[in-house]
């Protein structure tokens, strides 16, 4: 009797993806039940779409790779690759809202806020933020270079997915999820207990794309703000900066790419240091994203040795072999 065959590692790799993101949807929607929060109407709709659309097109492409007749041309415009692509798309563009949701729902916790903490570790290194917020705005050529650094992130999030999934490495693709996931499960753990008010708001500095652009913290944590809007969502995490983290992490996931690694180091420190001036961020908070960009790769790290070593032939998997 013969047992039936097991998944790909790959397969696997993108079931355990749509199981962590359907954990935290399960997550928001019990949360939400519970209490008398709720999502705007059509907040999700977008989302929903941009799943469906890039299954069917990772579906259409896989099953046009399948067919011998087309077997030269799909590999030549790599159907397959861009099939990963899309699949794995699909995972980010639902987890992201996800996530979002959960991190409006984790401030209305309303755990004390830390910021003094915080400024205190900021002056003990020598660093004044409100001094070095009026530096930059006082040279408009640096502060446009630091926006444009700081926007990068969000454009980053959505390039690299198409990089890594051309580069040949199957395993880029989930590996580049696993990290984005689990450096947003750690963000929560980190900044639920311990949340602290942008500096934007601490210093009382209202310029544009400032003070407003963080204003959902202060009415959650009042408990003003009851409908989540994920059309125009904010970042309402301070310690640690999830821009610094993610400027790590883009890093790290484009080591192995030649051409293009050196380019990341440079954007991505500029996105760094940019992190204080546009994001409203401290710097300890910046300190605690590479720390947490840091545990999130180790972490991965082992996930990796674990299976590599699930793949060495002559160790036993459960689940292989034949009675």
């Amino acid at each position: 009797m013969r047992f039936a065959q097991p998944l790909s590692s790959s397969m696997k790799s993108y079931l355990s993806g749509w199981l962590i993101t359907g954990v935290v949807l399960i997550v928001d929607m019990v949360w939400l039940g519970l209490t008398d929060y709720t999502l705007k109407p059509g907040s999700m709709t977008a989302a929903s779409e941009g799943v469906l659309v890039l299954l069917s097109i990772a579906a259409l492409l896989r099953g046009l790779g399948s067919i011998p007749r087309y077997k030269t041309i799909t590999a030549k415009f790599r159907y397959v690759n861009v099939s990963d692509i899309a699949a794995w798309c699909a995972v980010l563009v639902c987890f992201v809202p996800a996530m979002c949701v959960l991190s409006y729902l984790c401030v209305t916790v309303d755990a004390p806020l830390i910021e003094k903490t915080l400024i205190r570790f900021d002056r003990a290194v020598g660093f004044d933020w409100i001094s070095t917020y009026r530096w930059v705005h006082a040279h408009p050529h640096v502060q446009q270079f630091l926006a444009l650094a700081y926007e990068s992130g969000r454009w980053q999030l959505i390039a690299l997915p198409l990089i890594l999934g051309l580069s040949g490495r199957r395993e880029a693709l989930p590996d580049f999820f696993f990290l984005i996931a689990l450096a947003s499960v750690l963000l929560l753990v980190l900044s639920t207990p311990f949340p602290a008010s942008s500096a934007f708001v601490y210093f009382n500095v209202n310029d544009p794309n400032t003070a407003a652009t963080v204003s959902d913290f202060a009415a959650l944590r009042e408990g003003t703000l009851r409908v989540i809007d994920l059309a125009n969502p904010q970042g309402l995490i301070s310690m640690p900066s999830f821009h610094t983290a993610l400027a790590v992490l883009f890093t790290y996931s484009l080591r192995h790419v030649r051409g293009l690694f050196g380019v990341a180091v440079a954007l991505n420190a500029a996105m760094i240091v940019s992190t204080p001036t546009q994001g409203g961020h401290y710097l300890a908070d910046v300190v605690g994203g590479v720390v947490l960009a840091a545990v999130t790769i180790q972490i991965s790290k082992a996930r990796f040795y674990r299976r590599r070593t699930d793949n060495v032939p002559g160790i036993p998997t459960i689940g292989r072999g034949v009675l």
